[in-house]
């Protein structure tokens, strides 16, 4: 795939998106440039035949010749216009031009959107606006075809249209480019059936990542992780015939970072539950249960490309939760890299027991802020849906500038509390504490487990076991592996 920006005059996209507000006529260069190209015809079907109303996500597809098609997509009222919004409409049009036979480029127009108030994240310029353009864009063109025969022909270029591109517009598109370059990557790689992605295959990527990148890389094997003291993570892993692997990518900006991140991603690539085995219908997305970790090496690729001056680490304890006879069971005590000792009440409450190892990891690599994403609980889509991304931690400044940094990157999240309260539920009589607590506040309980194994005090943990998957066209993603969080922390780490 390709980005670019252009002017409005050397615009050639066999297809051109421009929009229409529900209560406002759109004036714009580009606007007045293809009606022109319409010889007036486009300003009737819209205005005077009132073809297409301007409602959000709303689009109509006009024909300027045979090889070059407009469309224009609805954004709603403009004072109700938002980021989020915004991005919905972006990813309609993409959809929308994938019907279209033999486009091979989409064009689109370049807003700003100004409001008195901000309070709904409507405020945003053209920097902006080219940002949320080429992730949105990528994410209405995305499909996963490797293993369909009649591949349809698709989308590989995707084209800014605007008369003033100036460099901040560039970093803007720049930021947006590569993030959908790692939206697709994790989306990919999570798509990926089970057989193919196990500990080492991920572990390969990762070493091919490296190089590709010239980043520092360690992969340790089982052997090493023993001798790390990642005791809980390994018993994880041992009912598979597929070993562990544990990988730390590390890249260092040209300069002297201006902080050091540690982002770890949860690694189970394919989680049956142990022997507290799933049904055949709760395991079926299990494959998806690395999404944490396909979303962090798909993220420190973005953060190389952009060569942000930030140095990060991108962790990931890999392994499979399978029963057999040598798996994990209920009963046993684990000790973690840390000395804190683990019954296991739930051999299916598993990522939080890999998760509580690669803390401690992160612990040794002198970081200021520590962040973990994860497939976490089930209990999360109870809580939140499966449009809102949970988020917890012991930093509240960290989680607040998270949380605004994720309105403006066009994704949910709400915060969820981490009471001390909690370590009732995981109280063990012959151990430090148990994995699980039970059905009520499951996923507070989970990030209180957790937070037992680092020692940082910004730490962030964000569950997303309700929006790592949909099960059905939104209004922005279609059913799959949606890439969630992807954007939030490119711009986080970035800014």
């Amino acid at each position: 795939m390709r980005f670019l920006t252009k002017k409005i005059d050397e615009n050639n996209s066999d297809i051109t998106v421009t929009y229409i507000f529900e209560n406002c006529k759109n004036d714009s260069e580009l606007y007045k440039y293809l009606n022109e190209q319409t010889n007036g015809e486009l300003e009737k079907q819209i205005y005077q035949y009132k073809t297409i109303k301007g409602g959000l996500s709303e689009t109509y597809k006009f024909s300027i010749n045979e090889n070059k098609k407009i469309i224009v997509v609805g954004l709603g009222k403009k004072e109700n216009l938002t980021r989020l919004k915004f991005s919905q409409a972006i990813a309609s049009a993409a959809r929308c031009a994938k019907t279209m036979t033999d486009a091979k480029t989409i064009g689109f127009e370049l807003i700003e959107n100004k409001n008195e108030c901000d309070c709904n994240y409507s405020n945003f310029d053209k920097a902006d606006a080219a940002k949320i353009i080429f992730s949105s864009a990528r994410i209405g063109l995305y499909s996963f075809d490797k293993y369909i025969q009649d591949r349809k022909s698709s989308i590989e270029t995707i084209e800014i249209l605007d008369n003033e591109i100036d460099s901040k517009i560039e970093y803007g598109a720049q930021i947006g480019a590569y993030t959908s370059y790692a939206m697709k990557f994790a989306k990919d790689l999570v798509n990926e059936s089970a057989q193919i992605v196990t500990p080492n295959y991920v572990a390969q990527i990762a070493q091919e990542i490296a190089k590709e990148h010239n980043l520092d890389i360690k992969i340790y094997d089982k052997k090493q992780i023993k001798e790390l003291g990642m005791n809980a993570f390994l018993a994880v892993g041992q009912g598979s015939v597929n070993e562990p692997k544990f990988v730390h990518l590390t890249y260092k900006p040209k300069q002297q970072p201006r902080k050091k991140i540690a982002l770890i991603g949860k690694g189970i690539t394919f989680d049956a539950g142990g022997l507290d085995i799933k049904p055949a219908t709760s395991m079926l997305n299990m494959k998806n249960d690395m999404t944490g970790a396909a979303s962090v090496l798909g993220i420190i690729q973005a953060i190389a490309k952009i060569e942000a001056d930030v140095e990060l680490h991108v962790i990931s304890a890999l392994c499979e939760n399978m029963p057999s006879g040598s798996a994990y069971k209920q009963g046993d005590v684990l000790t973690a890299k840390n000395g804190k000792t683990i019954e296991v009440d739930n051999t299916d409450a598993e990522g939080r027991i890999t998760l509580a190892d690669a803390l401690c990891y992160a612990d040794t690599l002198n970081v200021d802020e520590v962040i973990d994403i994860a497939t976490l609980t089930g209990a999360v889509i109870v809580s939140l849906g499966t449009n809102i991304t949970g988020v917890m931690g012991n930093n509240q400044k960290q989680i607040d500038k998270f949380i605004e940094t994720s309105k403006k990157s066009c994704e949910n999240t709400w915060q969820m509390p981490i009471l001390d309260e909690l370590r009732e539920n995981l109280k063990s009589d012959i151990a430090d504490m148990k994995n699980t607590g039970g059905r009520n506040a499951g996923t507070s309980t989970a990030a209180w487990f957790l937070s037992n194994f680092t020692k940082s005090g910004s730490w962030l943990h964000i569950d997303i076991a309700g929006t790592a998957m949909a099960d059905k066209l939104n209004k922005e993603t279609q059913s799959g592996p949606s890439g969630v969080m992807i954007r939030t922390l490119i711009n986080y780490i970035v800014s």
